[in-house]
């Protein structure tokens, strides 16, 4: 069994393009059972299976998604999740400033006679 990362690469193709931001069908054989993955564009999955169906072949060749053959190692790395990365405490010292009070603005209407 091999794991593969599959990734849309459609949101890369020329604004002009007709298949540019498509979704993309990946239909693959699970047990006995035909199974299908739809995938938008810029994201990836992975799939562990004996061997790549014709579809996705099809469907490298067309330019619409990159295939990568990974290992354990590197499918662990990919699927967790980062740490957040905690940030010093700066305190920093406020400068009060007096706030200036405005006028209030009266405004004088003006009629037109015709």
């Amino acid at each position: 069994m091999n794991t593969y990362k599959i990734t849309n690469i459609t949101n890369l193709a020329p604004k002009r393009d007709r298949k540019f931001n498509s979704v993309v069908d990946i239909e693959y054989v699970d047990g006995r059972t035909k199974k299908t993955i739809k995938l938008k564009a810029g994201d990836n999955v992975f799939l562990t299976i004996n061997s790549l169906p014709l579809s996705t072949h099809r469907l490298r060749i067309k330019k619409l998604i990159t295939i990568d053959e990974i290992n354990v190692t590197q499918l662990a790395k990919s699927t967790e999740k980062p740490k957040p990365v905690k940030k010093p405490v700066v305190v920093e010292k406020e400068t009060i400033e007096p706030v200036a009070q405005k006028k209030p603005t009266t405004r004088k209407k003006t009629v037109e006679k015709y």
